[in-house]
């Protein structure tokens, strides 16, 4: 099956990679786009083409999209959404004329209204249209690519007898300086370990004073006394100055704990939404039709009314679990799910759409089912997505417009299908509603009631008939007869992409996160424990899913598209489940807690691959 905005990489007659940018309802033909082409053409093959190029293996699938702009929590900066914003504003009636947009006679008329319409010239459009294609058909395709200007990041190579950075400020001939080399480097780290350990306080002045007076002299034997004898460089030029020391070391970040870092600037302002509004009136036309699977998820959210136990202490309680479900809008399937705690939860609502796209056969295994990968063949995100009144619009649901260019509305009717199958296995309240306390009746666990909810959706896909046809049927039978709207993503950026993100504290004992410790090779490689052991601790970004605390993901500043998982240290089985069911009660419950969960403790063993 051929879909939306995947890769295809060819190795005759030439080698290059096509993104499939639309496909005809009818199962045809589709529209491609050479990514690394310069230009803004558009390609239209036969989708007979296609699939005889896959299997003569001219062509094959890519299992990565390298292209991909994605971004999670952490918002770039507002100049730089101001940008996107404004390109987004310009292409999107474009882009929506599909498939107009693609056929070349029709591009260059709309292109004209564009640049009459907003003052824009002919190439800037085209540019704006060759991004969007390239990275993945979202917003944020066109976000600027200045983080790959100016090297960040990267130490500049000296050339011999050119001095790197800008003149110093006194503008004496003689006076260009220095270029820091690695020797220096370690000068400077030496140096202020030293000032510190002898000066209670420490001063980046006094430090530098030292560090000249102690290492940037020539030494003598005086041939009368016998003594050595410092005598401090003649030449200021030879001497790296103030403001390379201190550059040196706030860059290395490699100091003693009682050494701060000069305070930051002003906070930045926060990142505001995009200019276009995320709501009904911009989704009127996505929504149009939805003739085919994929066209529009519904997300739904219920309470279970009944008491979930611990799985360490089963006479402790943890609460009422609260469901998000995933529907398909043409066929009725459950595309994804997930178990939270707490009340609605907006966080929680996106990882039920994360888990739209995972892999289902890995997911069933891990939790105990086996299944065909034909039994439950949903692994993409929807052209549209429709939420229950309770969630809302806004706020963590504008990454989806801006990531994966997902319109969101709100729907005030939401089929439920569904209802009647899970209605058997328990009882299922609206979000409004006030359940009884109950705290006696508790009988499963998280994982019981994981397999418990996962065999009723399993059942209702593949067994409950809806008009004469189960779900599972009717999503491959609009699939054969009316292709789809669904786009495939990376699993892990999707998912990593749409997890709360916090900030965890690296100290001796590993990565600490909520109380619990955790590891992975970055750590190991780049000796985080021993520097936190010898120079205190300090705080990193964290993607974690509250439902799932055995891995969290650590985000990468310098790649924003790369995550590193890091793995829960060894530890008792009990102490595990405890914490994290810990971290899943409500705040109000925290109080009820039993002292053996609040309690529980993690400490560093080894590296678990």
């Amino acid at each position: 099956m051929l879909l939306r905005n995947e890769l295809l990489h060819y190795t005759q007659p030439a080698a290059r990679t096509l993104r499939i940018l639309w496909i005809d309802p009818r199962q045809r033909y589709a529209y491609l786009f050479d990514v690394a082409g310069q230009g803004s053409e558009v390609e239209r093959w036969t989708l007979a083409r296609i699939r005889a190029d896959l299997e003569a293996g001219r062509a094959s699938r890519a299992l990565t999209d390298p292209y991909l702009m994605l971004l999670g929590q952490e918002q770039p900066a507002p100049k730089h959404l101001a940008l996107r914003d404004r390109a987004w504003q310009i292409i999107a009636p474009l882009v929506a004329q599909e498939p107009a947009i693609y056929q070349a006679h029709m591009r260059g008329a709309l292109v004209a209204q564009a640049t009459r319409q907003h003052g824009v010239s002919h190439p800037t459009v085209y540019r704006y249209l060759r991004r969007y294609w390239q990275r993945g058909q979202t917003p944020n395709a066109l976000l600027p690519d200045y983080a790959n200007s100016g090297g960040r990041g990267k130490v500049r190579q000296a050339s011999e007898g050119v001095k790197r950075g800008r003149p110093r400020k006194d503008g004496a001939a003689d006076s260009a300086g220095v270029n820091i080399d690695d020797d220096i480097r370690r000068v400077i780290r030496v140096a202020v370990a030293r000032y510190a350990a002898d000066h209670a306080r420490f001063s980046r002045q006094g430090a530098y004073r030292q560090m000249l007076a102690e290492f940037f002299c020539s030494r003598r034997i005086d041939g009368e006394t016998g003594r050595i004898v410092a005598v401090q460089a003649a030449s200021h030029a030879s001497l790296p100055s103030f403001g390379q020391f201190n550059y040196w070391l706030d860059y290395d970040d490699d100091r003693p704990s009682q050494v701060q870092r000069r305070a930051a600037g002003a906070a930045q302002p926060a990142a505001g939404n995009a200019s276009c509004a995320i709501g009904p009136a911009q989704d009127e036309v996505r929504l149009a039709a939805t003739g085919r699977p994929g066209a529009a998820y519904y997300l739904s959210v219920l309470q279970a009314e009944l008491q979930l136990v611990s799985r360490a202490d089963r006479l402790q309680t943890i609460g009422r679990p609260w469901l998000y479900l995933v529907t398909d809008a043409y066929s009725g399937m459950i595309t994804g799910y997930y178990i939270g705690f707490g009340g609605v939860n907006r966080a929680h609502a996106l990882l039920a759409l994360a888990h739209c796209g995972a892999d289902k056969v890995r997911y069933c295994a891990a939790r105990g089912r086996e299944i065909a990968a034909a039994d439950w063949p949903v692994q993409h995100l929807p052209a549209s997505l429709k939420l229950a009144p309770e969630l809302g619009t806004g706020g963590v649901f504008t990454p989806l417009l801006n990531n994966f260019n997902l319109p969101v509305c709100v729907a005030l009717d939401t089929p439920q299908a569904w209802l009647p199958v899970l209605q058997r296995r328990f009882r299922l309240l609206p979000a409004a509603t006030q359940a009884a306390e109950g705290r006696l009746d508790g009988v499963l666990d998280l994982d019981e009631f994981h397999r418990l909810l996962l065999d009723a959706i399993l059942y209702y896909n593949t067994r409950a008939v809806l008009d004469g046809a189960t779900p599972l049927q009717r999503w491959q039978q609009g699939m054969a007869s009316h292709g789809s709207s669904l786009r495939t993503y990376p699993e892990h950026l999707l998912r990593c992409s749409l997890l709360p993100v916090t900030d965890a504290l690296v100290c001796s004992e590993g990565i600490q996160l909520f109380s619990q410790f955790y590891t992975c090779m970055r750590a190991f490689d780049e000796g985080w424990y021993e520097r936190a052991r010898t120079r205190g601790p300090w705080k990193i970004r964290i993607a974690y899913d509250p439902a799932d605390m055995e891995t969290i993901y650590l985000l990468d500043a310098a790649a924003p598209m790369q995550y590193h998982a890091c793995h829960l240290l060894d530890s008792s089985a009990p102490q595990q489940l405890a914490q994290v069911e810990f971290a899943l009660l409500p705040r109000t419950a925290l109080r009820s807690a039993t002292p053996a969960l609040r309690a529980t403790t993690h400490t560093y063993a080894s590296y678990v691959n």
